[in-house]
């Protein structure tokens, strides 16, 4: 081999450790938050794994002040906060992810679920016929169905009571209503 001859394995070894060399010169170090999120990432992943539900709880808190944007950390602690029975603050918590990723089947179909739990039925309906409309959504139509026939009855009861209202308790009648007691129809 002659001496201007380069061995073509040392060639292409040169040219990736020259790649390597310049990629990790343009990678910028972790800044101390960055840092401080990846320990507190891995300290909520431990709490979990060991069922330490208060501290799993502050971690949560911490990371989602950190990083009020997070979509899925919003998600994670809604389903945590439900697990604990913490319905309302779930609820929230579910709301918010759904709206910083209105794509996402899974994050508006369980607010709308959890919506719906608590009886905050327009919310539920909108939130679930959101979901229903999307690809894989179709596992939220009961929920959603049961919404709107909730809404309809309460609608048909608002009418019922308005008429009862409009009519006045003079004669004793009761549209929709039970028979009183007093009645002596028997």
């Amino acid at each position: 081999m002659s001496a201007n001859k380069i061995p073509l394995a040392a060639l292409f070894a040169a040219c990736l450790f020259a790649q390597g060399v310049q990629s990790a010169s343009a990678q910028m170090p972790p800044t101390p938050r960055e840092i401080a999120v990846t320990s507190h990432q891995d300290l909520l992943a431990c709490y979990q794994s060991l069922g330490k539900n208060v501290e799993l709880e502050a971690e949560y808190k911490w990371l989602i002040q950190q990083q009020p944007g997070d979509a899925v950390l919003h998600f994670n602690y809604a389903c945590f906060l439900q697990h604990a029975g913490k319905t309302g603050l779930a609820c929230a918590e579910y709301k918010k992810a759904a709206n910083l990723q209105p794509s996402n089947v899974e994050f508006v179909g369980s607010y709308g679920q959890m919506a719906l739990f608590l009886h905050q039925n327009m919310e539920a309906y909108n939130y679930l016929g959101r979901a229903m409309q999307m690809p894989g959504g179709e596992k939220y139509k009961n929920p959603f169905e049961n919404v709107k026939v909730i809404i309809q009855n309460q609608a048909q009861q608002q009418m019922i009571n308005k008429m009862n209202t409009q009519k006045g308790a003079g004669n004793g009648a009761v549209l929709g209503g039970k028979k009183h007691s007093d009645d002596d129809d028997d």
